[in-house]
């Protein structure tokens, strides 16, 4: 599989429909910057910044990969042992960005970005010129409106979003509109020192998706979900694999994030972040695999949102 630049035609259908209208009834087109961290760090190294298209001084962090590993590929990850400078080159116009990594000899890792009014269009390029296949890759790609838990909030986080407890984080399946925790069905015992009092701030709660393994049979994944770990998987399935948070007080602003192929959704309130994460065909030696995803900021309903990710899934090459 390889993609061409074909991934980074901006598609303004799909992104005006997100936006809300002027006094004239015009559909209102708000710009979105990218950018990354200009000290050095040891946490955090993969992070781009997004810019609100609501509040352009506020800004979100998508750790870009959070991970990214698998057989005959080490792992990319958002920790270095030593305090170095981002990788993210981001273009003079501050809308698309790219990061790379050679985690082997052969292998290369790519994470981009190109933005549209309102949407941010994402792709994992993996390339492989060794004489190894790569394979079963897993990724995990995590959103986060504020700092890290153990890390000072940001007061240019994007704030009406830091809250990622599970009364504002919606999905689909089955037709209906789902909150999570809420409206989610689990029969199954609670990580350590989690119970009823504090249920809703400390559990993370995950999603399997329609048509995809479920998240815990994959070993050096699944784990997070069960045992002594945080999280737990809720009965419901997603479809499509879109996991989205309005803003506190707020339905009709949200920020959705999808990727095909999927894997699996979760929510941290601890953290605080959410996640969509993707899935990747094996990658044989000479070849090219990866995995699309978009970032949509949204005006409107829940619904509309919806739409707006199983029309930009529909259009994506096949």
């Amino acid at each position: 599989m390889r993609y061409g630049i074909g991934f980074f035609a901006v598609c303004l259908v799909l992104a005006c429909g997100g936006t809300g209208k002027d006094a004239g009834g015009i559909p209102a087109t708000f710009p979105i910057k990218l950018g990354t961290f200009t000290q050095l760090r040891q946490h955090g190294v993969t992070d781009l910044f997004v810019h609100s298209p609501w509040e352009p001084e506020q800004y979100s962090q998508l750790t870009f990969p959070e991970h990214c590993w698998g057989l005959n590929l080490p792992n990319t990850s958002h920790d270095s042992d030593t305090a170095v400078a981002s990788r993210w080159v981001i273009s003079p116009d501050s809308s698309r960005a790219v990061f790379e990594n050679r985690p082997r000899e052969g292998v290369v890792y790519r994470s981009l970005a190109q933005v549209d009014s309102m949407a941010v269009r994402l792709k994992i390029e993996i390339e492989n010129h060794s004489e190894l296949p790569v394979n079963n890759i897993r990724a995990l790609v995590c959103f986060k409106p504020d700092n890290t838990v153990g890390n000072p909030g940001r007061p240019d986080c994007m704030l009406a979003f830091r809250d990622t407890t599970h009364e504002l984080v919606w999905f689909r399946s089955g037709g209906r509109n789902i909150q999570l925790h809420e409206q989610t069905t689990y029969h199954g015992d609670y990580p350590p020192n989690v119970d009823e009092t504090n249920l809703r701030n400390k559990i993370v709660w995950g999603v399997n998706i329609e048509g995809y393994p479920d998240v815990r049979s994959i070993e050096d994944v699944g784990w997070w979900f069960m045992d002594n770990h945080p999280g737990r998987v809720v009965e419901e399935r997603a479809d499509p694999a879109l996991i989205a948070i309005h803003a506190r007080g707020d339905t009709t602003r949200w920020i959705g994030l999808i990727w095909d192929p999927p894997r699996n959704l979760m929510a941290n309130p601890v953290n605080p972040c959410f996640h969509s994460d993707p899935s990747f065909p094996d990658c044989p030696p000479g070849g090219t695999t990866g995995a699309q995803g978009i970032l949509l900021f949204h005006d409107g309903t829940f619904d509309r949102l919806v739409e707006r990710a199983l029309a930009w899934k529909a259009a994506l090459p096949r």
